[in-house]
């Protein structure tokens, strides 16, 4: 027995020697400091007091003040080994977009970032884009794949296993626009799009990134021109809005859009003239969703008009416009980007008479509205066209066609006993 215990003692101290050896590999810092190159070098620290040896490395600019890297370092967002500098280790598991929604949930939805926002944005139209597919499944007759999958949404397409036209329609020729979409994972253009939270709130060009030592800016003042990234087809009102227009088979025009596309200038709509952006009209839970799924887009919008210029700042879901305010009488808006405040007019009279009861308002103040007529769209099997859920090119091409297009007097029609304005195509 005299001879086990320092047998027994000594393996517990090589176990012990093993451990704090391996410990010093991956956390070289404990200290504070540590060498390299014969230097001994401090390490850098959060304004927290918690060692970030990313900072070693990483010295990209920030140009915000709500994610600093004095403050938050890299590993708060980006994951991986912060305790060490090794290059294999400080990188293990590490992610390239925090904001991407397979990983949202342990980086910005973490308890002390977004948390309150994670199941919202994950229900939100844009990045189920349910409505859209719901659409299509019913147009091309395949409404047995709806009654199977009642909630269908993009994340489902990644591993739904179908020969659906519909579904092949959608991943050719709509699947760049909705937040799962993995940023970067398509050529060219596309490569904007998605990326979960960062597909908005990403300010500036991936491309110019690349070119420059700065690390990406977040912003929650969200520009006109991030939203038109991907609300620039069908009713083409990103492009009316700030007075654009797609000609026919975009032909010719004094503006190139990024995909190559050919626009004519036209007058804008007078809110784009007064400086407003899609933000200070559109709310937040509009935008990022408010939890609820949502089947299309008019379940969604809680904001006409009448909640500026008739209920002064109150939506149709009740809730108050925090950039509306009622002073002396008067109605004022305060742009969310520029800041300025902006006088909020009043119907005029004439919109309370009663031969108008039925009239929207855009009825009467749509000046013009882009219309396609003769749309139609052509399916070859045997060629190959670029999927944008797998990322690569299968069999079936998708072309679009039409007989003619026009910038014209708005189409009425009548729904829900209300006349609006339709864009036919």
């Amino acid at each position: 027995m005299s001879l086990r215990r320092p047998i027994y003692a000594l393996s517990i101290f090589i176990i012990l020697v093993i451990f704090v050896l391996a410990l010093s590999q991956t956390f070289p810092f404990t200290l504070k400091s540590f060498k390299q190159g014969g230097q001994r070098r401090e390490v850098p620290l959060l304004t927290t007091g918690k060692p970030e040896g990313c900072l070693f490395c990483h010295e990209e600019k920030v140009e915000e003040k709500a994610h600093a890297r004095e403050m938050l370092g890299c590993s708060s967002c980006h994951l991986g080994n912060p305790l060490t500098v090794d290059y294999r280790a400080a990188h293990k598991g590490v992610v390239r977009n925090p904001s991407d929604l397979r990983i949202v949930h342990r980086t910005c939805g973490q308890a002390n970032c977004h948390p309150q926002d994670l199941n919202k944005v994950k229900n939100n139209l844009m990045t189920t884009n349910h409505g859209i597919i719901a659409r299509l499944l019913k147009v091309f007759g395949e409404e047995a794949i709806l009654k199977e999958h009642p909630n269908i949404r993009v994340g489902d397409l990644y591993h739904l296993k179908t020969s659906s036209l519909a579904i092949d329609y959608f991943k050719k020729l709509c699947g760049s626009c909705h937040l799962f979409l993995e940023k970067g994972r398509l050529p060219d253009f596309l490569a904007e799009k998605g990326g979960g939270c960062s597909a908005c709130h990403l300010v500036g060009k991936i491309a110019d990134l690349k070119t420059r030592k700065l690390h990406p800016r977040l912003s929650a003042k969200i520009p006109l021109d991030r939203c038109v990234l991907c609300h620039n087809r069908s009713g083409r009102i990103g492009f009316t809005y700030q007075g654009l227009y797609e000609d026919e088979q975009s032909g010719e025009g004094e503006v190139t859009f990024i995909d190559g596309r050919k626009l004519r200038r036209i007058e804008p709509d007078v809110h784009y003239k007064a400086g407003l952006h899609c933000i200070d009209c559109h709310t937040r839970d509009e935008v990022m969703g408010n939890g609820t799924f949502y089947r299309n887009i008019e379940e969604a919008l809680q904001v006409d008009c009448e909640a500026c210029h008739v209920r002064k700042g109150l939506t149709k879901a009740g809730t108050r416009l925090a950039n509306i305010v009622e002073r002396e009488g008067k109605v004022f808006q305060k742009g969310k980007l520029d800041e300025k405040w902006h006088v909020v007019k009043a119907p005029s009279k004439d919109c309370k008479d009663r031969f108008h009861k039925r009239l929207s308002c855009t009825a009467c103040h749509a000046k013009y509205v882009p219309q396609c007529y003769g749309c139609h769209v052509r399916h070859d099997p045997r060629e190959r066209h670029l999927d944008k859920i797998l990322g690569k090119e299968t069999k079936g091409l998708w072309e679009e066609h039409e007989s003619y297009r026009r910038i014209d007097e708005p189409t009425l029609a009548v729904k829900k006993e209300k006349i609006v304005v339709v864009t036919p195509g």
